[in-house]
């Protein structure tokens, strides 16, 4: 069945895009948790020193703490999303196509 959802993904083109840019954004991250020891290292940890500190901030370094970027992944409704794209692909098919 996954096989089948995959390729059923992939021709509806529904999920591209957003696979894409999810696969960058881990990408990433996976660079700013990695950092050498260094300035690049020290700038994003006094970047992070507010949420570290549990004071207010509008965005960090992290990604994963981000409020845009929580909204981004965690706001996302697939569901709602294949429906309006079937919805939107099947307007104006005869019911025997649909």
């Amino acid at each position: 069945m996954a096989v089948e959802d995959a390729a059923a993904l992939a021709e509806a083109n529904v999920r591209v895009k957003r696979a894409n840019q999810m696969q960058e954004a881990s990408l990433l991250y996976g660079k700013l948790w990695h950092f050498a020891d260094g300035s690049e290292q020290e700038a994003r940890d006094v970047a992070m020193q507010p949420e570290v500190e549990g004071l207010h901030f509008d965005e960090s370094p992290t990604q994963g703490s981000d409020p845009v970027t929580q909204a981004r992944s965690y706001g996302y409704d697939a569901e709602e999303a294949m429906a309006k794209a079937m919805s939107s692909a099947l307007v104006g098919r005869p019911p025997s196509e649909c």
